[in-house]
């Protein structure tokens, strides 16, 4: 039977990587913009084809990218959704919320599995939050040794599964995903959508079209 969760394909560097991505059958691809510590980062120029080619599939991805700008950059790319992926505060988001109009989704950071994680209590009562900031949904990404998130390292998802539970909003779980686990992620319950990156790439940005092949297979069952 076909998973209904939902794919995201991040890291998106060429219309080309992007036209595959979708063509394989992810639901939705991501661009990072301007974001330093992220080996995917594009100029906003470098991202336009994208965007003009498959806005309605694509998220725009920043990290604690100053409101003014970002509000000029989503003017531009006009995404189909912006996904803050720093430490931006509730209060960001709700400006954001309210100078762009469209959907708004947080990334949510938890620790790789095996390292200390903060409590479900402490990461629903963030969650609340964001959520009564307007967040429309959220990524459950793993942050280690200064990137918040895209580092390619699974977080605890027995813990993730408990806060998907809890969740009101859409949730997508990321990081450490791959052809040979993407059926246990999409099997946690009541996850909305499975979101990687470096699990379907040759090379930082360069989206494989055997591994990707690989992975909508496992996910068709």
């Amino acid at each position: 039977m076909e998973s209904k969760v939902k794919v995201k394909l991040c890291g998106q560097t060429s219309l080309a990587g992007a036209d595959l991505s979708l063509k394989m059958g992810a639901d939705y691809i991501g661009v990072a913009l301007e974001v330093e510590s992220s080996p995917r980062s594009l100029s906003l120029e470098a991202a336009r084809p994208i965007f003009e080619e498959h806005r309605a599939h694509a998220f725009l991805l920043t990290c604690h990218m100053p409101l003014e700008k970002l509000e000029e950059a989503v003017m531009e790319l006009d995404p189909y959704a912006v996904q803050l992926t720093g430490n931006e505060s509730p209060e960001d988001l709700a400006a954001l919320k309210d100078a762009i109009g469209g959907l708004v989704y947080k990334s949510i950071h938890l620790a790789p599995e095996g390292g200390g994680q903060r409590t479900l209590e402490e990461i629903l009562a963030q969650m609340e939050a964001y959520a009564a900031s307007g967040a429309d949904g959220f990524v459950l990404d793993t942050a280690s040794e200064g990137k918040f998130g895209g580092t390619g390292a699974k977080s605890d998802w027995a813990l993730a599964a408990k806060i998907i539970a809890a969740s009101s909003q859409p949730v997508f779980i990321a990081g450490g995903i791959n052809p040979q686990n993407i059926t246990e992620a999409a099997a946690i319950p009541g996850v909305y959508g499975v979101d990687l990156a470096s699990g379907v790439e040759s090379a930082p940005g360069v989206k494989d079209e055997a591994k990707l092949t690989a992975l909508f297979s496992a996910l068709r069952g």
